[in-house]
């Protein structure tokens, strides 16, 4: 049998065995229609001032934005804004202790600290109409993040501070960012500069195992053609997922979901992996996650794709969009940093990106790192936010 029958034949014995949980899987995981107190939760009022803020997007989604600044000294350097990848949250920015910790690093050197959160993630607030039950509610990809959650995000800021932002992106917070740039959307009216961590636009070098397996399987088209709006690690139906994955694709999983997902990563902190499991892995919605799966497949960066005749209505055009790199303005100020064994920003898809830029920002690679070290790694306060912020305060 050749390869394509049996990834058909595996991805058939997929959809009947997920079929044959759904309704076990019925209840949602928790998640939340409200935030649970990302300032109460994750910092320390003694040290810092946090407070919780809700931006209503356009499309009428409320999400989470908090601002964190250090007591112990005057934010005189302006506001920097954090923005996290696929299947987190921004509580990602402290997740360390704080000399380890992205946001708090920032607020001890004189930064107002903004944290920007994803519609549906755990520290944003839901949506004007629907709950988290609603289809709607998981109507979204890519492209929303960069028509309407940035853009929102962004102004926020900038009307409460009076200052051009400091963008970090990480992840998927950078593709959101690459996307809105091309399209023309104005934030360079608003942000001084960018620095993108794990930068991605192109995937379809990512070598991720169960990125890679699910793909293969198109394990995103069997969870839409069972009305799957989100996808979580913490559901039945996530968790079965991924052992049938494992399993098909003969992989040795042992439960290390994070490492599956991004590749193996050299310097997270084990003895905290506990608190890292308690509010990380987030769900996403299925929408998003057949996005990056056709981007994948395809080998472009560009909008979602809704079939010859859904794309005919929406675009115009037989074909989605790309997202033109070349289309981001050269006069602004940037830099990349990337990992040399980054499973998910592989080093060929960074060149791509790269390469498709009408100018060359400033680059630099860290040659021990995976994905997960930018957020989480204990020494990623010397490799990477050093840099960063000596960047940020350059001419």
């Amino acid at each position: 049998m050749g390869s394509a029958a049996v990834i058909a034949v595996a991805g058939a014995l997929l959809l009947l065995h997920l079929s044959t949980i759904k309704s076990e899987d019925s209840a949602l995981p928790h998640l939340t229609q409200k935030s649970t107190g990302f300032c109460t939760i994750f910092v320390d009022q003694n040290a810092y001032n946090c407070q919780e803020f809700v931006v209503q997007t356009e499309d009428g989604f409320l999400l989470g934005v908090q601002r964190l600044t250090a007591r112990s000294a005057a934010a005189s350097k302006g506001p920097a804004f954090l923005y996290h990848g696929l299947f987190l949250g921004g509580d990602i920015w402290v997740m360390n202790q704080p000399s380890e910790s992205l946001a708090f690093i920032l607020a001890d050197a004189g930064y107002a600290v903004w944290i920007g959160n994803t519609r549906t993630t755990t520290f944003s607030y839901g949506h004007t109409s629907f709950t988290q039950h609603d289809q709607g509610f998981w109507d979204w990809c890519l492209d929303e993040l960069a028509r309407y959650d940035v853009p929102a995000m962004l102004k926020f800021v900038y009307s409460k501070s009076g200052q051009k932002i400091y963008y970090i992106g990480y992840s998927q917070g950078t593709q959101a960012a690459f996307a809105a740039l091309s399209q023309g959307q104005q934030l360079l009216d608003i942000v001084e500069k960018f620095v993108m961590l794990a930068p991605v636009a192109y995937v379809n070098h990512a070598t991720t195992p169960i990125g890679v397996a699910a793909v293969k399987l198109y394990a995103d088209k069997i969870l839409m053609a069972l009305h799957i709006n989100f996808f979580t690690f913490r559901s039945k139906t996530g968790r079965q997922l991924v052992d049938y994955i494992c399993a098909s694709m003969n992989m040795r999983c042992y439960g290390e979901t994070i490492s599956l997902l991004t590749g193996d990563n050299c310097c997270i902190n084990a003895t905290r992996r506990a608190f890292y499991d308690k509010y990380e892995l987030q769900a996403t919605s299925t929408k998003n996650l057949r996005h990056l799966a056709q981007q994948f497949r395809t080998g472009t960066f560009s909008q979602y794709d809704y079939g010859w005749w859904g794309n005919m209505q929406r675009y115009g055009s037989f074909n989605a969009p790309d997202y033109k790199l070349s289309h981001i303005p050269s006069n602004i100020k940037m830099m990349l940093i990337a990992a040399e064994k980054d499973s998910l920003a592989t080093p060929p898809d960074v060149q791509h990106l790269l390469n498709e830029l009408s100018y060359r920002p400033t680059f630099m690679s860290i040659p021990n790192y995976a994905h997960l070290d930018f957020v989480v790694g204990i020494n990623a306060n010397v490799d990477a936010y050093a840099k960063a912020m000596s960047f940020f305060q350059s001419q």
